[in-house]
């Protein structure tokens, strides 16, 4: 199956006199077509920044890709024209925005925000008509009554405006759909109704999808395929058993640590482990590797050296960017 989106060495910047922040630095990914990928990472670790440079909505005056591909179906987004890359996002690309309450326009109609994006891309000129029914189409797919239609947000739910801002990334049926932290500003019970809405939806269209989240127990229900992101660097990818089924021969610190700082609901109850100290300062990056401050299993070398990628010689699935795998048994450093 060919790859419907591939990220290389792909590094983002954002400028100003005072400073340079580096938010993305070197990441690489691909995503096959009907495919679920989970990018997981702390606040500030970059995953928003990959999701914005996909869309290319990085802050004009700010933000500036440095190296790197994007590549959609083999063309790639950072060489497209600005009337190109409108004709892609959302007909194409879309995205699900983090807060659904400054998602959507409070002095328009769910039914004119919606209808505005079909008519953007409208190439086979349906009538007023027919763009009207697809909006009862997307409405009634989210679990809205189109008797709604002509309702403004304020008179929505939290939740309900989550549906309708899914509703506008879906109209015009796209093949990759990004979310950005869907469930963010929504209560636990609502939370759970919008993941297996958005599961539903992704099997029911085939639709693509990278989901941004701090919440493994997300990626764990959702995602193929997972890639664990820190202070702008992809630092373990792998299938979603590499990285759940506890079957994997090693893990990223950082991942360990993850995994340490969720309760464990069932069975014996254990204290929870947080990670010590917090993600370097994006203006000044450590030497060696990023972690390497809050590590505790760090070695001399991890200070000074980056370290390279190794892969599980066993499943070829499961990379790992760790100094420690490089004396393991059946792993394997990318050259």
């Amino acid at each position: 199956m060919d790859d419907l989106l591939r990220i290389k060495n792909l590094s983002v910047e954002y400028r100003t006199d005072l400073e340079t922040v580096k938010a993305v630095n070197g990441i690489s990914f691909s995503l096959k077509k009907g495919e679920t990928f989970g990018l997981v990472g702390e606040t500030g670790a970059g995953k928003t920044t990959t999701a914005l440079t996909c869309m290319r909505l990085l802050p004009e005056n700010t933000g500036r890709v440095t190296g790197g591909e994007i590549e959609l179906n083999g063309k790639n987004l950072l060489d497209a024209s600005e009337p190109d890359m409108q004709k892609i996002r959302g007909g194409i690309i879309a995205m699900i925005f983090q807060d659904p309450m400054t998602s959507l326009n409070p002095v328009m109609t769910v039914s004119d925000q919606i209808e505005e994006a079909l008519g953007y891309h409208n190439d086979d000129n349906k009538t007023k008509e027919q763009l009207q029914k697809r909006v009862d189409e997307v409405l009634s797919l989210v679990g809205i009554p189109p008797s709604r239609k002509h309702d403004y947000p304020h008179q929505f739910s939290g939740g309900m405006k989550q549906r309708v801002v899914i509703a506008m990334a879906l109209a015009c049926e796209p093949l990759l759909l990004i979310a950005d932290e869907p469930t963010t500003a929504l209560d636990v019970t609502i939370q759970a109704q919008v993941i297996d809405m958005i599961r539903e939806l992704r099997d029911r269209l085939g639709t693509a999808m990278i989901m941004i989240t701090h919440d493994l127990g997300i990626v764990a229900q959702t995602c193929d395929n997972v890639a664990v992101m820190y202070a702008g660097k992809l630092v373990e990818v792998g299938t979603a058993p590499d990285i759940f089924s506890g079957l994997a021969e090693a893990h990223h610190p950082y991942t360990t640590g993850l995994f340490g700082s969720i309760p464990n609901l069932r069975g014996k109850t254990r204290r929870l482990t947080p990670i010590p100290g917090l993600m370097p300062d994006p203006t000044n990056l450590p030497k060696g590797c990023g972690f390497s401050p809050r590590c505790p299993r760090k070695i001399s070398v991890c200070d000074e050296i980056p370290p390279g990628v190794y892969r599980d010689g066993s499943n070829k699935t499961h990379l790992i960017c760790c100094h420690l795998l490089k004396d393991e048994k059946n792993w394997e450093e990318e050259q």
